[in-house]
C-alpha cells in the first residue's frame, strides 16, 4: 500500500519515535482511516510490533475498531514470537560455530536488535555473518553440520555472500566473504576500509552467548555504506535509519568520530550522512550532538523532508510498491554510467539485464550463459502476468526519474560521485592504509 497522506506519515513517525524508546503515545482519538494508514506504513516497513507496542495502551486504541486492533495485535505477537525463535536458533548456531573453531563477525541483525527496548519487536528476515575468506570453507562445513542448507546451491559460493536456511527451522543466514561486491562501480574501494575488521573486532555477550562484532567505528561506517547501497537501488527504509541512529547513540563514546567522518568524506557520503543525522533530530527525537555535525559538515542546506518522503514511500528495502522495486534497475544502471544514463537506455537495461544480475533468479545461467535470451523471455512473461505493462512502465519511469534527482542531490552519483571515479580511488586506498596500520 502506497501511503501519500502526510497526516498518516506524521502519526506513524510519532508512534515509531515512541516505539524505539519503549515509550507510549498519548493519543485520545483517531479515525479508522488514521489507524489503517499508520498500521499499513508500519507493516510496509516491518516495524509493526514496535508501532503496536507504542499505541496499544492509549485512549484512542481503546475506542478504536476492536476487530482491526485484534488483527494487528495477533500479527504483532506472531511476528515477535517468530523473531524470538529465529534469535534462539541463531544463538545456538553461533555457539556451535565457536565450538567448531570458527568465529565469524555478526553484523546488522542481532547487533542492531540489541539496541531496542524489546529486541524481538525489531524484526530481522535473516542474520548476516562475515567470515575471513580463508575460513569460509570451514565455516560452511560447520553450518552444514549444524543443519543449515544452502539456498540456490546452483549459484555456487563464489559470490561475496551466500545464503543458508536451517532445515526444519526458520533461521536464514547470509554468510559474507566480504561486505560489498568487488566489481561494482558504485562501491569501488569500499571493501578496502574493512581489511582489518577481524583483527579489530570486539566481543559482546547476548543471552549468555559471546558474539563477535566489528568495532563500533567500522560497524557504523558499514551501516552507512549499506544504507547507501539500498538508497541507490530501490530505496532505504525507516528501520535502517533507526538502526543507524540507535547504534551511533549507544556507541558514541567508542566510535572514533574523526576516522568515521574522514571515511565518509573519502567515499563522498557527507551529504547522505548529514541527512540521516538530521532526520534523527527532526523526526525521531534524537538529540543534536556536535560529533554528528563536525566542522565543515553542518553547513549545507539539505531538503531532508524530500528524503524522508522517499524513505517512507520506500518500505523495507524499497519494496513498498512494484514500480519502486523495478525503478531500482534504472538507478543502478545510472550509477554504472556515473549518472549519465538516460531513461531509455535504463529501460533497455531493465528489460535485458546482464546474466550476473539474474543468477539469483535463474541459477541455470551459471553453467549455461547462452540461455540468457530464454531467461529474458521468462522474466518478461512474469511481468505480463503481474498486470498491465504500459501503465507500470510509466510509473517506473516516473519513480526512477524522481529518485535519480534525489540521488544526485545527495551525491550518490552525478558530478559529486564522479570525483571518486576520476582519480580519487588511489587517495581512498592510500589513506585507508593509514587507518589500517599499513
Amino acid at each position: 500500500m502506497f501511503i501519500k497522506t502526510r497526516e498518516y506519515q506524521e502519526l506513524f513517525l510519532e508512534a515509531l519515535r515512541a516505539g524505539i524508546r519503549g515509550q507510549r503515545v498519548a493519543w485520545k482519538e483517531r479515525s479508522v482511516q488514521e489507524w489503517s494508514g499508520v498500521f499499513a506504513l508500519a507493516d510496509m516497513h516491518h516495524v509493526l510490533p514496535l508501532v503496536y507496542e507504542a499505541v496499544a495502551e492509549c485512549r484512542a486504541a481503546a475506542l478504536a475498531d476492536r476487530v482491526m486492533f485484534a488483527k494487528v495485535r495477533e500479527k504483532s505477537l506472531r511476528l515477535m514470537a517468530l523473531q524470538r525463535t529465529m534469535t534462539e536458533e541463531f544463538l545456538e548456531l553461533y555457539a556451535h560455530l565457536q565450538q567448531m573453531g570458527v568465529k565469524p563477525l555478526a553484523v546488522k541483525g542481532i547487533v542492531c536488535r540489541s539496541l531496542y527496548p524489546n529486541p524481538d519487536a525489531r524484526l530481522s528476515a535473516d542474520e548476516d555473518l562475515l567470515i575471513p575468506k580463508e575460513q569460509f570453507e570451514a565455516c560452511q562445513e560447520a553450518m552444514l553440520l549444524y543443519g543449515m542448507q544452502q539456498l540456490n546451491p546452483e549459484t555456487g559460493t563464489e559470490n561475496y555472500e551466500t545464503a543458508y536456511k536451517k532445515t526444519g527451522g526458520f533461521l536464514v543466514i547470509e554468510l559474507h566473504r566480504m561486505l560489498f561486491p568487488e566489481n561494482e562501480k558504485w562501491c569501488i574501494g569500499w571493501n578496502g576500509f574493512f581489511d582489518e575488521i577481524h583483527k579489530q573486532a570486539i566481543e559482546r555477550e547476548t543471552e549468555g552467548v559471546k558474539i563477535n562484532m566489528p568495532q563500533p567505528t567500522d560497524h557504523l561506517f558499514f551501516q552507512f555504506c549499506h544504507a547507501r547501497k539500498h538508497l541507490l537501488a530501490s530505496g532505504v527504509g525507516i528501520r535502517q535509519i533507526c538502526d543507524i541512529l540507535l547504534f551511533a547513540e549507544h556507541y558514541e563514546k567508542e566510535i572514533d568520530w574523526e576516522i568515521f567522518w574522514d571515511r565518509i568524506r573519502m567515499t563522498d557520503g557527507i551529504l547522505f550522512a548529514e541527512a540521516i543525522f538530521r532526520l534523527g533530530v527532526q523526526y525521531l527525537g534524537f538529540k543534536e550532538k556536535q560529533f554528528y555535525f563536525p566542522e565543515g559538515v553542518n553547513s549545507m542546506k539539505l531538503d531532508t523532508e524530500r528524503l524522508m518522503e522517499d524513505i517512507l514511500h520506500s518500505g523495507i528495502h524499497g519494496k513498498g510498491t512494484r514500480s519502486r522495486l523495478h525503478s531500482g534497475t534504472l538507478t543502478l544502471h545510472a550509477a554504472e554510467k556515473r549518472g549519465l544514463s538516460g531513461i531509455f537506455p535504463g529501460l533497455f537495461y531493465m528489460a535485458f539485464p546482464p546474466a550476473k544480475n539474474l543468477l539469483w533468479r535463474f541459477p541455470y545461467l551459471k553453467k549455461h550463459p547462452y540461455l540468457l535470451p530464454f531467461a529474458w523471455g521468462q522474466r518478461l512473461c512474469g511481468y505480463l502476468r503481474e498486470g498491465p505493462v504500459l501503465g507500470s512502465v510509466k510509473e517506473i519511469v516516473k519513480t526512477g526519474r524522481k529518485r535519480k534527482e534525489i540521488l544526485r542531490e545527495y551525491g550518490i552519483f552525478g558530478e559529486k560521485r564522479r570525483r571518486i571515479q576520476q582519480g580519487k580511488v588511489s587517495e581512498i586506498w592510500r589513506r585507508r592504509d593509514l587507518y589500517c596500520g599499513k
